[in-house]
This record gives C-alpha cells, structure tokens and sequence, in this order.
C-alpha cells in the first residue's frame, strides 16, 4: 500500500464514525484519532506491508477502542442529565493531581472503571493496533484511577467538603479537630462533674470511669493509627511518584517498570493491563518512551 491508498481506505472509514458518532464525543475524539492514532497506523501499515483489508479492519477496530476509551473517561458525557460544569473538556490529558479535588465531578471527567479496563483488555488482545499514544491514554487515565479511588478512601470529611480550597480545608479541618477533642476528653469529665456535683456521685463516678477506660483505650489504639496513616502515606507518594512519570514528554521505560514494581512491592494494586503495557512498552525500546510519536 502506498499514502494515496491508505487514505482512500481510511476515508469510508472516518466518513462513517463521525455520522455514528455524537456530538459529545466527536470534537474529542478526532482531534486524537486523526492527530495520533491514525498516522500511526499508516506509518505501521507501510512498514509492515498490511494490505487494505487488513489496514481496513485495524484502522476500524482502533477506532472503536479510541470511541470506547471517551466514554469510559466521560460516563456521563451523554447524559442530559450532567451539569454544564461537569461535562467533558477533554479527551484525556495528564491531570495535576490534587487530593482535595478527589472524585470531583467538575474535572471534565467520570472515569467507569469497568469500562475502561474491558478498553484495555481489548487493546492488548489486539497488539497489531499498538501505538504509543493509546499506550499511555491507558496507562496515565487507569494510574490516575487508582490514584484518585484511594485518594478519596483516605481523606477525611473534611478535605470532602472542601471543594479544592485550600483555606477551607485548613478551617473545616481545626473545627473537626476541635470538636473531636472537646467530646472525646472534654465533654465526660464535664458531665462527670455536673452529676456527682447533684448529688449523683455514683452515676457520676460511672461516666468518670467510662471516660477513663475511653482515654486509655483511644491511647492504646495510637500506635495502630498512626502505622495505618504512615502506609496509607506511603502508598499514596509511591503511586504519585509513578503517576509523576507519565507527566513527562520522554519516559524511560526502565524508571516506569521499576516505579511500577516498587509500587506493587508497597501494596499498591493496580490491574494487570497496566503491568502488560509497560513490559509491551520495555520490550520494543528500553531506553526512551515517547506518547505523541507516530508509529
């Protein structure tokens, strides 16, 4: 096949998902399809010699996983029901993570996990379709999955309600805090002494030993909190360490698996299709990884 050929193939091809296409989808996904994934495929097919039914089948199959991945990124981009504030502003992009703004609809995105790991299942069942730019969609959005799920397991009520402001944290924060202490040593002595000072010294007697046995056993319980909050600290660094790498334009492939195995050393869990990509990736160039090359 030479240019002209392959562009007579593909245009029936584009012709016919952009009418299956809606609209929601279409300003994001051909942007990617026809700036990456495509030329791509060209740039395969001519090196390889794949004939037309051959380019044909692989240029529609890419096409439907690149379809699938945005609406697996934006479940709710067909929605009628999805706020103007939270429908998609993109295809997929590296995110600045920030762990008050975890699960935060108004990202531009509502990630179906499901979906998208059945995407990557796919992908790979398919290498003849590989091309760098799908590799690292699917590695920096089921990362950033990850990355986002656990962030949101761990944060407290506060960072909930914050709604990415800083200042707000910091206040619903020292007001949480506050009130944590002022009923857990304040509010039984307290209590203890408005009773035995009624007259009611055994029952006060009671809440006082009550609130002992409460102090003692929240201070025997310190150290398991504060090993639980370390780890949950740990894994969270280990997996914005990993996250951190695919920012990069260029990635060497070996700090990516070697992040990636420290991680899965630590306890962070990430699913296998992750661990396929980047040994399919180390396995065609050790040395240098590059998202936006063609080919």
């Amino acid at each position: 096949m030479n240019h002209d050929q392959l562009d007579a193939a593909a245009d029936p091809i584009n012709v016919h998902w952009a009418e299956r296409m809606g609209d929601d989808a279409r300003p994001f996904v051909e942007p990617i399809w026809h700036g990456s994934i495509l030329p791509s495929l060209k740039v395969n097919a001519l090196a390889e010699n794949w004939t037309t039914e051959q380019f044909h089948e692989r240029c529609t199959r890419a096409l439907m996983a690149t379809v699938d991945l945005f609406y697996a990124l934006h479940g709710n981009a067909s929605s009628s029901y999805t706020q103007a504030n939270e429908k998609p502003q993109y295809y997929w992009v590296h995110q600045n993570f920030n762990i008050l703004r975890a699960n935060d609809a108004t990202r531009g995105m509502s990630i179906q996990k499901d979906e998208m790991l059945r995407v990557a299942a796919e992908y790979l069942s398919h290498p003849e379709i590989r091309t760098n730019k799908f590799d690292w969609l699917l590695l920096d959005a089921i990362v950033f999955a990850e990355l986002d799920a656990y962030s949101w397991h761990i944060s407290g009520f506060a960072a909930t309600l914050a709604s990415g402001n800083v200042v707000k944290y910091l206040a619903l924060l020292a007001l949480f805090n506050g009130i944590g202490f002022v009923f857990g040593y304040l509010l039984l002595p307290a209590i203890a002494y408005f009773v035995v000072s009624r007259g009611h010294e055994t029952t006060g007697w009671a809440i006082a030993a009550l609130w002992a046995v409460s102090v003692v056993w929240s201070l025997i319980g310190l150290p398991f909190r504060w090993k639980t909050r370390r780890k949950n600290k740990a894994l969270l660094n280990r997996m914005l360490d990993l996250y951190r790498l695919l920012g990069d334009s260029t990635i060497s492939p070996r700090l990516l698996k070697n992040s990636l195995e420290r991680a899965a050393t630590e306890g962070v869990v990430l699913d296998g299709a992750v661990f396929s990509i980047v040994d399919r990736i180390v396995a065609r160039d050790a040395t240098a990884f590059v998202p936006g090359q063609i080919g």
